[in-house]
């Protein structure tokens, strides 16, 4: 009888709600003084943009994707920028993302690959790890140093990105901009911000490490 009680309490107990990524997503003040959220017309939905594409678009955890929303944060009179996209998954479907995110990253091809930018369709990609202890057990931060031609003149960018995972949510933090130490510096502390919405949002929810 107790086993029945039980598969019955199962049965009957209602489904975990996903968390919502709208509380999730960081907020203006915690980027920086004088920094504004902005959206653009693919920010919302997983159909309206892929979320893992960090030296290649082979993830195939983003069909395992169950909500998404990206936001982006300018601030007058500065040259960097700051973006911040929180996704939802299926079970072990965030886990699998960053698993897939490490292995591209140990092993990103210095050699033309898709850029994913409209009008550039190859560029260069080189990744080195960095490291910031603030962060949640198992995030990868990288810098991504990119070349390529475009319009027959040689560019070269510098970027940075952070990934966390909090059970099925995933947060993804990346710089824009020019100077690659402001760069830094903010997207680190956007990151660190992130891990606290993460911790706060995400409550109970175990955070092991990926890799």
């Amino acid at each position: 009888m107790r086993i029945a009680l039980a598969i019955a309490a199962t049965v009957l107990a209602p489904a975990a709600t996903a968390p919502n990524v709208a509380h999730l997503v960081l907020q203006p003040a915690q980027v920086g003084k004088g920094y504004v959220m902005l959206l653009g017309t693919d920010s919302k939905g997983v159909k309206a943009q892929m979320t893992m594409n960090l030296c290649g678009t082979d993830y195939p955890s983003e069909r395992f994707r169950t909500g998404r929303l990206q936001v982006n944060f300018l601030k007058q009179g500065s040259n960097v920028g700051i973006s911040n996209e929180v996704v939802t998954y299926r079970s072990g479907g965030a886990a699998q993302a960053m698993r897939e995110a490490f292995a591209h990253a140990a092993n990103c091809p210095n050699k033309p690959i898709y850029s994913g930018i409209k009008g550039v369709p190859k560029l260069t990609f080189h990744v080195s790890r960095v490291s910031d202890p603030r962060l949640l057990k198992g995030y990868l931060a990288v810098r991504i140093d990119s070349t390529g031609t475009v319009k027959g003149k040689h560019v070269a960018q510098t970027s940075f990105a952070v990934y966390q995972r909090r059970g099925n949510v995933l947060s993804g933090v990346y710089s824009f901009g020019s100077g690659a130490a402001a760069q830094l510096a903010l997207c680190l502390h956007a990151a660190e911000q992130s891990a606290k919405n993460l911790r706060r949002g995400t409550s109970g929810v175990s955070s092991a490490p990926t890799a």
